[in-house]
């Protein structure tokens, strides 16, 4: 995968995820970190290879056969956004829309409940360009958190919330861990790491090496 900004590009990579893994990445360079994340959100595309989902292989370049997928990918990163013309109550209900393919419904109690502790219930029914861009974060978090996602990957989620919520991010962590939503992460918070990692991703010099937090890998000394 050829390198994005400062990185090194991804070669020959291998990664498996699975139900209950939560996976932090560590790497000397955020363009590689982000490219990683990127790729297991189908935003990338490898040269060669095979994408795995759900059990089923899914063809990278078809973007059709890839809809399924990104439906059911949390995905909380800089280059994440909101649909410019619908408001942000739409853009909430916008998988909701699809799926029961009718329009007269509102957001459920839990999303309002959401809504509520990030500050957004004034700014249901403007459009993105009306709001600060730590609105404009927190409603993309809400928006990929109650999606019904069958994998979450973060990068560096405690920018999007603010570091004053960061109780709502640990809140947020702890409902994927209890519900064993696999999730992968990026963050240069300690806590989330050594709170909720129950495995590591370095990816460095173009791969990757997998470790349990707390352990030594190969080669270090």
């Amino acid at each position: 995968m050829p390198p994005q900004g400062s990185g090194e590009g991804l070669r020959d990579i291998s990664f498996t995820l699975a139900t209950g893994d939560v996976c932090a990445i560590e790497s000397p360079n955020s363009d590689d970190a982000q490219l990683f994340l990127k790729a297991l959100a189908t935003l990338a595309m490898p040269s060669k290879g095979t994408y795995v989902f759900n059990g089923q292989p899914h063809d990278l370049r078809r973007y059709g056969d890839m809809l399924c997928c990104k439906q059911r990918i949390g995905y909380v990163a800089r280059d994440a956004a909101l649909i410019s013309n619908l408001t942000v109550r739409q853009n909430l209900l916008l998988q909701r829309y699809y799926h029961e393919n009718r329009l007269d419904i509102d957001l459920e109690p839990d999303v309002l409940r959401l809504c509520q502790s990030f500050g957004l219930m004034e700014k249901l029914d403007q459009r993105p360009s009306l709001l600060n861009t730590m609105e404009i974060q927190a409603a993309i978090v809400i928006r990929e958190w109650t999606k019904k996602a069958h994998v979450m990957l973060l990068s560096q989620p405690e920018d999007f919330i603010g570091h004053a919520k960061f109780d709502l991010l640990v809140a947020l962590f702890e409902q994927m861990i209890a519900q064993r939503l696999p999730t992968v992460f990026l963050s240069f918070d300690q806590r989330l790491f050594a709170r909720f990692a129950n495995r590591k991703i370095v990816v460095d010099k173009g791969s990757l090496t997998m470790t349990v937090p707390g352990t030594i890998s190969a080669g270090s000394p």
